[in-house]
């Protein structure tokens, strides 16, 4: 500090000859120009050591003071669905806005005018659905940055008796296997005109990008409540596959005497949503084996189950269905509780013929994972149709969902005849 106090007072000296040669009348003589001109060096060097040795002093200071902040940074894998999407919106945004004040985007343009976009209804634009998966909201979600693959020891130690002094221990033969991560691809292109780029009305820009991250989540909550069987090379492991092609790659557990996953179906000849009792959504929720009872779990419903579990009510008239007591939601996502597990209702598991099909699925969080790519990528390209003042924006998202240990979950599916 002894260093600078005087380096200042030393810069204080020099300013103060250069502001009196400076204020010489008249022409200044060859002996006042080679002193102000000394001076005038030496003013600016010690400006560079004055702000140097500042900026020492202040991280110095800092670093004396006492902090009680810690930061952990996440790993990749341990961000949300909902980051994700948050992070790949702010990303295609900032990117879609260069050069410069780049605030234009896209529309469909099929090159016919009446395919535009109306971009002066500013307040009459449709939100179609909500930018979120509601299979993410209830499942694991990981994210990887390349191909992986999980462990898994597919037998387990099984004791079957009192282990006598001398004696020896039960064998068994571990069978260890692996889950493969696999990256199956959506992809959209969205194209707009020069005159939608430059005007912009209503905030479509950012409407439409919205929608491109809202038609991946859509696309992908489809998938995984699809059918496709375990281990399938064209698609994500299906929440609502048979239970036949699930046990593929998870066999029966020989020792619980439970299958791959718990199905419990409506009575016969209740093949309506209707016909849907209290008895069968509690068969449903300890439908697994009890040592899975007590995991974190979410129900996922169809719109046509959840309206109907709404009025439904145990012996004694309470409400089996309870809705949130505060907030609302938008908020919260889930619609509220049933059997003490949060209800996130999917138009994805919508069956207009019920019969047969599966209306509801009591997930447990570690039983299916949801594996995304660590990032979105998107292009922009304004060559292909650039002739015709038309600019492409594509998006890719790379994801799959696998089943991890179904024993744990339980689905309620409506009988066929």
């Amino acid at each position: 500090m002894a260093d600078l106090v005087s380096m200042r007072a030393d810069a204080m000296e020099a300013r103060k000859r250069i502001d009196a040669l400076l204020a010489v009348d008249g022409e200044l003589t060859t002996d006042q120009v080679a002193e102000l001109e000394k001076s005038d060096v030496e003013f600016r060097g010690l400006q560079a050591e004055i702000s140097k040795a500042e900026t020492i002093a202040s991280a110095r200071e800092s670093l004396s003071a006492p902090s009680f902040e810690f930061r952990a940074e996440r790993k990749p894998e341990q961000r949300s669905q909902q980051e994700i999407r948050t992070q790949f919106l702010s990303d295609l945004k900032q990117e879609m806005r260069s050069p410069g004040s780049f605030e234009r985007r896209t529309i469909d343009f099929g090159g016919n005018a009446a395919d535009l976009l109306p971009v002066d209804l500013q307040d009459e634009m449709i939100r179609l659905f909500a930018s979120r998966s509601n299979v993410a909201q209830a499942a694991t979600v990981r994210s990887y940055a390349s191909d992986a693959e999980i462990p898994m020891v597919t037998a387990r130690a099984t004791i079957t008796d009192f282990t006598g002094e001398g004696t020896a221990y039960d064998n068994f033969d571990p069978d260890f296997g692996k889950l493969r991560i696999r990256a199956f691809k959506s992809a959209a292109e969205t194209k707009i005109t020069e005159e939608v780029i430059s005007d912009n009305r209503g905030g479509a820009v950012d409407e439409i990008l919205t929608q491109h991250g809202e038609a991946h989540a859509y696309f992908w909550e489809t998938k995984y409540l699809g059918t496709a069987a375990a281990q399938n090379a064209t698609a994500p492991d299906g929440l609502l596959a048979a239970e036949a092609d699930i046990a593929s790659t998870f066999p029966d557990e020989a020792v619980s005497g439970t299958v791959a996953i718990a199905d419990i179906s409506t009575g016969s000849g209740d093949t309506t949503i209707a016909d849907v009792t209290y008895q069968d959504l509690l068969d449903v929720t300890f439908g697994m084996p009890a040592k899975y009872w007590g995991l974190e779990k979410s129900w996922l419903m169809s719109p046509a189950l959840f309206q109907h579990t709404i009025g439904l009510a145990d012996s004694d008239g309470r409400p089996l269905f309870l809705p949130n007591a505060t907030g609302n939601i938008s908020q919260t996502f889930n619609m509220g509780t049933l059997f003490g597990y949060p209800v996130y209702v999917s138009d994805a598991m919508t069956d207009a013929t019920p019969a047969g099909s599966f209306q509801a699925v009591l997930l447990e969080r570690g039983s299916y994972v949801v594996a995304t790519r660590s990032q979105v990528t998107s292009q922009v390209d304004p060559f292909t149709n650039g002739a015709s003042g038309i600019t492409a924006f594509r998006t890719r998202m790379r994801a799959d969902g696998r089943w991890m240990r179904p024993s744990s979950s339980a689905r309620l599916q409506i009988a066929a005849s």
